[in-house]
């Protein structure tokens, strides 16, 4: 009896070794109004635990990004506990008699707190009605259902995935098709300045206009959008000189699809091109890559160009265990003028084996390798392993 305890509490223990992510959904309240609709209040979140060994030193710690590899390259291995990607939201509907949102209203936190702690972050918060939303939520520019069943945070390192302040205006023009657009915040380009700037600064004027049309069904699909984002800052010459606004213009086109070949295969795939619109990008999102000065013109701001391209396959190999394999690649164009320690090109490639026992619970073991050339030619590769356990509510 002792030796079946104790081998149970062993069993255990490694069990909560790995992360464990849940997702689903808890029906706080419903009613109905005189008029028949239908209000609703629900919670929804996971609660996920990681634990990743790194081989290299990167700066990026919660989540895989390629472009945050030391370099030169430190082989130094570490290791981190982390709760923070656990998230939880807190949600409203209104239902016509129809079965149609009316209205709804959403607020979701994550624990990624600032300075390494895990105190509560604002993730998304809006409010949509009939075919409008306002608020926080994913950016148009982006295509959140592409994500694939892993574990790190970041994911594929050249997917367009963020969220933004914006109004959206979506609508069905047929069956099969939907097209959408936005207005978003034109706070979010990240660009660099010139360090010896007589306080030059960064200016948010017009807001980031985007499209973005997408054709197929539920499971498969493809979409195409398209950016334009203008870009303004500050200058001045001299202390004596008032301040003057230039502006230049971002943009970007994207193609992302998803493929069900059967219940067990399934193929995803998203590139990107354009220029001035690498903030957009999971990896390079607030790292400065959307303009730099170029010295030989006045320290005038030039927008970079950016390609990116992702491939994910994923297998189910029966009901409770899983697979996803996917490669990543991302490069800067190439000026004379840009600065030697920014990322030139980097890839990454990621494989991982998931347990879902429940429909609520899954766990497993991933692996990340990345690489990363810079402006000087320097380069650097990492490898890190991940376990995990999620569990939906």
């Amino acid at each position: 009896m002792k030796k079946t305890t104790k081998r149970l509490t062993a069993s255990l223990s490694i069990i909560l070794i790995f992360n464990i992510k849940t997702r689903a959904q808890i029906t706080l309240t419903k009613s109905k109004a005189e008029d028949q609709n239908e209000w609703e209040l629900y919670l929804k979140g996971f609660v996920q635990t990681d634990y990743t060994v790194d081989f290299q030193d990167m700066k990026s710690i919660e989540g895989f990004a390629a472009q945050s590899i030391t370099v030169p390259q430190r082989n130094i291995a570490s290791s981190n506990f982390s709760v923070k990607q656990s998230q939880i939201g807190l949600g409203i509907k209104q239902r016509n008699p129809k079965g149609d949102d009316n209205f709804s209203a959403y607020v979701e936190v994550d624990l990624y707190g600032p300075n390494g702690t895990t105190a509560p972050r604002f993730r998304q918060g809006y409010i949509k009605w009939k075919k409008w939303i306002a608020g926080q939520t994913w950016s148009n520019f982006s295509d959140p259902d592409i994500f694939p069943n892993i574990f790190d945070f970041i994911g594929p390192d050249g997917l367009l995935f963020n969220r933004r302040m914006q109004v959206r205006y979506s609508t069905k023009i047929s069956p099969k098709e939907n097209l959408s657009f936005s207005l978003e915040d034109p706070n979010t380009p990240s660009i660099s300045l010139p360090i010896d700037s007589l306080n030059w600064k960064k200016r948010a004027v017009i807001p980031t206009f985007t499209a973005m049309y997408r054709y197929g069904d539920e499971k498969d699909y493809v979409k195409m959008g398209a950016l334009i984002s203008p870009i303004s800052y500050d200058i001045r010459y001299s202390l004596d000189d008032a301040y003057q606004t230039k502006t230049m213009i971002g943009w970007g086109a994207i193609i992302s699809a998803r493929r069900y070949i059967n219940d067990l295969n399934s193929f995803r795939f998203q590139t990107s091109y354009g220029s001035g619109y690498a903030t957009n990008n999971s990896d390079l999102n607030g790292e400065k890559y959307d303009a730099v000065p170029n010295p030989a013109n006045r320290n005038l701001l030039e927008t970079l160009p950016l390609f990116n391209v992702v491939g994910m396959y994923e297998h189910w190999w029966n009901p409770e265990w899983s697979s996803v394999a996917y490669v990543s690649y991302s490069k800067v164009g190439n000026k004379d003028f840009v600065p030697k320690d920014l990322a030139k090109n980097f890839q990454n490639i990621g494989l991982n084996l998931v347990f879902q026992p429940l429909k609520k619970l899954r766990m497993g073991v991933e692996g990340n390798y990345g690489r990363v050339r810079n402006f000087q030619d320097q380069k650097a590769e990492a490898w890190r392993i991940q376990s995990s356990i999620a569990l939906n509510f």
